[in-house]
Formats: C-alpha cells, structure tokens, sequence
C-alpha cells in the first residue's frame, strides 16, 4: 500500500509538502536513482546497499516503509525504514540500520532548507508506528548538513571517526601523520618490499579477484576474531551474499556500494580493506590483516596510506572509519560524536520511548568506561567460547 499524506502549506515559499510512504522498493526506485543523481546521500541508505541488504535475509519478511517527502510533485528526500516490532511496539528504523555506520535521508541539498524540524516530524508520523528509531545520526552527511541532527537526541554508545581530504600532491601520511607514525610506514612498506615482494594496493576488477579478496578477508578476519573471542558474524551466509552481490555489481562503477581492495607483497594479499562510497565520501567499513610474518609490519598503515592518497586522487572529498573506539583510527581521522534519537509518533511509543533511550544511555555508559566495557568484553567471550564448545561437542555426535 502506498499512502499520501499533506504535511502542511510553506507560505515562505507559497509550496507545499506531502509525504509517501510505500510498501516496496520498486515502487520508489525511479524516484531513489533520480534523488540519488543530485541529492546528498550516505553510503547506508543508498539504493543498492539498501536492496542488496533486503536480498541477502538478513531480517526475513522485512516490513519496509520507504518515506519520501515530495515538493509538490517532486521528490526532496527519501528515507528507507522498516518495521520490526520489540516488546510490543511498532519501531520503524532505518533498513540495514543493525550493520550501517549511520543514519540519514537521501535528499536534495537545494531543498534542504524545507526539511525543518517540523516537516520532518510530521512525515514521520505518517509511518506505521508507534516510535521512530535513529541511531548514530552525524551533523554532516558529506559535504552537506544532516537534515536529521535538527530534531536532537542523545550521545550514541559509539562515535564515529571522520576526516575530510583535501586535495594536494604531497602524500596523506606527510601531510597529517607525527614524524615517528610515518616513518613506521615507510619503513613497513620497504620491510615489505623487501621481505615478500613489491608492494601495490590493488582495488578488485574482475570477478575472481573479488572471490579471491573475500575468502583472504574472511580467513584473516575469522582468525582475529577468535583472538578477539568474539563471533566473526561476517561468516554468516547474509553476510557472505551481501558482500560478494555488492562487489560484483560494483565492479563497473567509480563509486560502488562495495569496493574491496588488497594490499599485495609479492603474490600474498596481506591486508584488505572493505569500504563503500557516497557522491564525495569513503567510509571503511572493515578491514583484515595477515597473522603469518607480514603481520610484524604496520599492515594497516601501509594499506591505508595508499588508499587515502588513491581516494584523494580519485576526488573523493571525506573519510569516515565508521563507529567503534579504536586507537589507530585517530591517525587518519577525528572522533566526532553521534547521537540516538528516539522520536514517540502514538500513545504507546510516548509510554515506551524513555525506556528506549535509557537502555542507550546505559550501552554508551558501558562502552564509554574502560572498566565497564572490560567486563563486557569478558563476558561476551565467555558466551562466544561457550557456543563453540556446546556446537562442537554437537558435532561430535
């Protein structure tokens, strides 16, 4: 079902606003492909990360309520929800928001002026919900401000690591790194060169290359995990389809919704980067590094040294290095919060919805505090490493 709803008159302007909600992503393709080509848009909501997602079952029987708020006739932003119920409550959150790095709408940069606190808060009460649920909204999407950090919210568990690249000949490294972080990679990426053969950083081109880069990221990742005593989710079948489906389809493009890149030393891949791309940006949504001698180098460093300076290159304006706490990214990036917003659209969800923030306040407390977050950690390794032990213990029977 599709439903149109008038969400109020802009004398301003003598325009109005209407907002559609429907029940398909075919429904509102054309309309998506068409904002996307001169709208602002992060790497998660784009179309085909969006469908791919639907495709690979990470949620079967997906709900979905794509929302667009249209100028007259003309579609100025579009944001792709589903409905998923918890406790009762009809929560409409952004599809794929459980492996995205954000959320954001796809719209019109020049219309953005029209996307006030208000129109957004009254398209988003046509949804069939009971509470609207955004997590780790940023103030920017690009170059553009994020119509969405207009209706406030709180500090989300994880910040989020961002940089803009500005364009120039120098080498990244040069321009942004302490002497002794960028002569460690220098001297890595010679050790390298000299150990295992020539370094390169290679984005894949051809069918088997993806193949092959995927089962080297899977490999050095599954490994790291187990060290980690965490569960490599990536191993998961959605998980597998939704990568390779994106990267083969990305294969032709300058800016996929997957890029898989490798960093080679001779004939071995010893580090690859798994990143996805919106009009001026590149967020790195995970990486891996090799466990055998390579691993003795600065891995990381090397590979995102040369994938910083071929991202300038190619025009691409901002990094992100996406949400999660970790001391390497500041080399390349900034810590920037994020903020959760919780927004009660019926009765019920106005009764719900300080339960909603309370329990991310606490997550954030929890990941914020090194003590706290230890003692998380340890438990969840606990849990991982008795799910292998009933599961092989299965298995031998």
């Amino acid at each position: 079902m599709t439903a149109a709803t008038d969400i109020g008159d802009l004398a301003a302007t003598s325009q109005s606003l209407r907002a559609v909600v429907h029940d398909s992503i075919a429904k509102v393709a054309p309309a998506w492909r068409d904002l996307q080509q001169v709208g602002a848009y992060a790497p998660y909501q784009r179309l085909d990360w969006i469908a791919a997602y639907l495709d690979a079952g990470f949620r079967p029987g997906t709900q979905v309520a794509i929302l667009t708020i249209l100028e007259r006739d003309r579609p100025i932003a579009l944001i792709p929800f589903e409905i998923v119920r918890k406790f009762g409550l009809r929560v409409a959150q952004i599809v794929g928001m459980s492996i995205s790095n954000g959320d954001a709408p796809v719209f019109d940069p020049r219309a953005a002026h029209l996307l006030t606190p208000k129109a957004l808060r009254d398209a988003l009460a046509t949804l069939p919900a009971d509470i609207v649920n955004f997590h780790c909204v940023a103030s920017q999407v690009g170059e553009h401000a994020n119509p969405l950090a207009q209706l406030g919210g709180n500090p989300a568990p994880d910040n989020l690591y961002v940089n803009a690249l500005e364009p120039g000949d120098a080498p990244f490294i040069e321009q942004s790194l302490p002497h002794k972080r960028r002569t460690n990679i220098r001297r890595s990426q010679r050790r390298l060169d000299e150990g295992f053969g020539p370094v390169k950083l290679h984005r894949a081109a051809t069918p088997a290359e993806v193949e092959t880069m995927l089962e080297v990221f899977l490999d050095q990742r599954g490994r790291r995990f187990v060290q980690m005593g965490v569960e490599n989710i990536f191993q998961r079948p959605a998980f597998r389809q939704f990568f390779r489906q994106l990267a083969l389809e990305g294969l032709d493009q300058d800016r996929p919704a997957i890029s898989l890149h490798a960093l080679y030393a001779g004939e071995a891949i010893v580090a690859t980067s798994i990143g996805t791309y919106g009009p001026t940006h590149y967020s790195q949504y995970i990486n891996s590094t090799d466990y055998g001698d390579a691993s003795r180098y600065s891995l990381m460093g090397v590979t995102l040294s040369l994938l910083v300076d071929q991202l300038r290159a190619d025009g691409v304006r901002s990094l992100d290095m996406g949400l999660g706490d970790f001391d390497y990214k500041t080399d390349w990036t900034h810590r920037r919060p994020v903020f959760d917003i919780v927004l009660p659209v019926s009765a019920l969800g106005r009764v719900a919805a300080p339960a909603l923030r309370g329990a991310r306040a606490a997550k954030r407390k929890i990941k914020q505090t090194p003590s706290l977050w230890k003692l998380a950690r340890t438990a969840q390794s606990a849990v991982v490493a008795l799910r292998r032990a009933v599961s092989g213990k299965s298995r031998d029977r």
